[in-house]
């Protein structure tokens, strides 16, 4: 066991006392001018309250440290003992292996540091405590150019590039054209979502300078140089965020922060993207109750009603978690608001009944990928059975989880919401750990994906619910899984997705030359192969939200393959799953690999010249009517995948198809390489397939009596529970209709 010397006088605890040496002062309402913390010193302790001794030595017995918050605004009874301990970190400094911190109500305005091993900080009892990213803003004075804007300094440990406003404890809207008038961020097809529809977005070629026009602005008299625009244009990789450098009375010119095809000085013609949802952000855009913008050290805001009755703060800390190199800790009731969190080589750490919210404020990325937003949530590194339970996590610009390799990342009946509102690449869970477990989870309104999986792993998924993910993009899934950089599929050795329910899914769409779709997917496993997905319910994909008149293409698929080009030997199950209300059920992109033998020279293990799945069962599902569909090419590619250009396909003519009929798909599919090895599977039609459920419209797809589909199953080992099993989700219990976590997200006490 570690020791900690004690060079100063040790109070010996008597029920409630609290050890006390140095402490980093927090922020109070009483004393709210103070915008930065202040380390003090003392070593006084109650007469009353513990018998001081002084000694020299080492203690060397675990005892529980109270700490407790000079700021608990929600309760001005509340009393802060004697020479209390107002510090968490502080308490860390004097704890040894196997105390516990008891952490009392209150906000404590400072970055959890775990700095020791086999510690426990928790909660008192059903105490609130609130971590907090944030400083108290004082010292407002009206801004004269602006009637109803506010003006202060902003706290002097005030460092990141973009912050996070709150007033009395609730956030407030950041100043842009359009003004977010709803609740939602991600809903650009809304009125009153923060987004319009572009009247156009071009560059000339040979400039770095783009412009874009908005239909309905009047910026006349204003100059936004030095605002921000950020556009959902074309596909995600096309999606862009640029300083503006000039303005109009209806446009803004940027140059391009993204690096792509707008950084760079090809023309990009008005009519590649006819589509496209943007907004500017600047301090003169403020004009609306609650918003603000931070310029040169000011912070700039308009408050509704009286400034005085508004307690302001904004996020000064980038990170409100540290726990790297530390092993066996646990976290327990502890509420975290306004900065990330990391972990990184920890093992056995448990976080449990606790919350994180509005982890990342807004921030520019010049690519789209995952690992551009890797550390805009909770972070976690080469870490070792981590178990997450009763986990609340929401509200970001950024994403949620991402877990960069370890082993054994356990989430449990937690909830994972409004997360990724920049609208490129974030995931309520990224995993690249091995024997990642996500069971009784909930997962609701996503800007991307919910789960994505690009590496080789085990990951068993279950009994957990998707609901509204791709709600700022399209041409990707609730439920991602992907190989990138590489020939050959990817391996989830054996993993497991069962008993889910999958729904609501829209996304926006998407035009980039002769692209024009608004695709989304519930199961979207392209090349992945060595998985079973049983007893999955999935309902209600429906793109078609945006009322224009343009013609583009609408696809809510069930389930997509790949495999392109990579060959899936592994098994690919699917079993007793249900789907209803989408337009696409099955969906299969093949290539064939013009330059293989070239390929292996230079080391490519796989030989097949284009994707197939040999090892394929498909039995007992329950679709709707709908469309089943292959497309395929011939291309010649790089040893990591990437395409150099198309090759002849002629000889290939035959293979591609989009057809109702299920049976012909199948028999088709095998003959191109395919192998289902289909066995009674249904499919109900749309006019009359709902009778066959109890009540579809709800989400309750148990089987009426008389449906045809009871006892019409094939037995499977493992999989089914009789002889002469129902088909679809609902066989042998009701149980996938619980799916999702059970937890009660907790009153935020100080929303006031």
């Amino acid at each position: 066991m570690k020791r900690s010397t004690f060079a100063f006088a040790i109070l010996l605890l008597i029920t409630g006392c609290a050890v006390k040496t140095e402490t980093e002062t927090s922020e109070t309402a009483a004393s709210a001018n103070a915008t930065s913390e202040t380390a003090t010193s003392e070593t006084a302790a109650s007469e009353t309250a513990a018998k001081v001794i002084e000694v020299e030595e080492e203690r060397t017995i675990p005892m529980e440290i109270h700490v407790y918050s000079a700021e608990v605004p929600w309760n001005t009874a509340a009393i802060v003992p004697v020479d209390a301990m107002i510090s968490i970190n502080e308490a860390m400094k004097t704890a040894i292996e196997g105390d516990t911190i008891v952490v009392h109500e209150g906000i404590y305005r400072e970055t959890l540091n775990v700095s020791k091993s086999n510690i426990t900080i928790t909660a008192n009892g059903d105490d609130y405590v609130l971590i907090s990213g944030n400083s108290v803003v004082t010292g407002f004075v009206p801004y004269d150019e602006m009637p109803g804007v506010y003006v202060a300094d902003v706290p002097d440990n005030y460092k990141l590039d973009f912050t996070q406003v709150f007033a009395n404890g609730s956030q407030q809207n950041i100043a842009r054209y359009p003004n977010l008038e709803i609740a939602d961020p991600m809903q650009p097809l809304t009125e009153g979502g923060g987004y319009e529809q572009l009247a156009s977005i071009s560059k000339p070629a040979d400039s770095l300078a783009a412009t874009v026009k908005f239909a309905n602005a009047d910026f006349e008299g204003l100059d936004l140089a030095g605002g921000i625009f950020r556009g959902l244009v074309g596909k995600n990789r096309e999606y862009v965020i640029g300083e503006i450098v000039d303005t109009a009375n209806n446009s803004v010119d940027f140059k391009s922060i993204s690096t792509n095809d707008w950084s760079k000085t090809n023309e990009v013609p008005a009519s590649k993207h006819k589509v496209a949802f943007g907004y500017v952000m600047h301090k003169d855009l403020i004009d609306s109750p609650g918003e603000w913008f931070v310029e040169a050290g000011k912070l700039y805001y308009m408050p509704e009603g009286d400034i005085a009755d508004a307690q302001v703060e904004m996020q000064v800390r980038p990170k409100i978690l540290l726990l790297n190199n530390k092993d066996n800790v646990t976290l327990s009731n502890l509420n975290f608001t306004a900065g990330n969190a990391q972990m990184k080589n920890s093992d056995n750490v448990i976080i449990e009944n606790c919350t994180m919210r509005y982890l990342q404020p807004f921030y520019t990325l010049k690519g789209y990928g995952m690992g551009e937003s890797k550390e805009t949530g909770f972070y976690i590194e080469n870490s070792n059975n981590v178990t997450i339970n009763n986990f609340y996590l929401g509200h970001t610009w950024g994403t949620g989880f991402y877990i960069n390799g370890g082993d054994s990342i356990t989430f449990k009946n937690s909830i994972f919401e409004d997360i990724g509102w920049i609208g490129t690449f974030t995931a309520g869970i990224y995993t690249t750990a091995d024997n990642t477990r996500i069971e009784d989870c909930t997962f609701n309104h996503n800007g991307r994906y919910q789960v994505r999986v690009d590496k080789d792993v085990k990951i068993d998924i279950i009994h957990s619910k998707f609901q509204n993910a791709m709600k700022l993009g399209e041409d990707a899934g609730a439920l991602q899984f992907t190989s990138t950089g590489k020939i050959g599929p990817l391996d989830l050795k054996g993993s497991e997705l069962a008993y889910n329910i999958v729904s609501d899914l829209n996304g926006i769409p998407v035009f980039s030359g002769n692209y024009k779709k608004q695709y989304v997917c519930a199961f979207y496993m392209e090349d992945v192969n060595n998985y079973t997905a049983h007893h999955n319910l999935i309902y209600n994909l429906n793109p078609d939200t945006y009322k224009g008149e343009e013609k583009f293409e609408r696809i809510g698929g069930v389930l997509y393959i790949g495999p392109r080009y990579n060959a899936m030997d592994e098994p690919v199950n699917f079993y007793n799953n249900t789907s209803w209300n989408y337009t696409r059920s099955l969906n299969a992109w093949g290539i064939e690999i013009a330059n293989i033998e070239e390929l292996n020279k230079q080391g490519v293990t796989q030989t097949e010249n284009a994707g197939t799945m040999t090892n394929g069962h498909f039995a007992n599902n329950l679709f709707s009517e709908s469309l089943f569909r292959l497309i395929y090419s011939t291309q010649n590619l790089t040893k990591t995948g990437a395409s150099t250009g198309w090759a002849d396909n002629s000889h290939n003519a035959w293979k591609p198809l989009e057809i109702p009929s299920m049976e012909e798909y199948f028999a088709h599919m095998e003959k191109v390489g395919y192998v289902y090895n289909p066995q009674t599977n249904m499919l109900f039609d749309n006019e009359t397939g709902a009778e066959n459920y109890v009540d579809a419209a709800n989400g309750d797809f148990r089987l009426t009596e008389n449906s045809p589909a009871k006892g019409a199953g094939t037995p499977i080992p493992g999989i089914t529970s009789s002889d002469n099993p129902d088909l679809g989700a609902l066989e042998g219990s009701d149980y996938v209709l619980s799916a999702g976590a059970k937890l009660k997200v907790r009153e935020f006490k100080e929303i006031r």
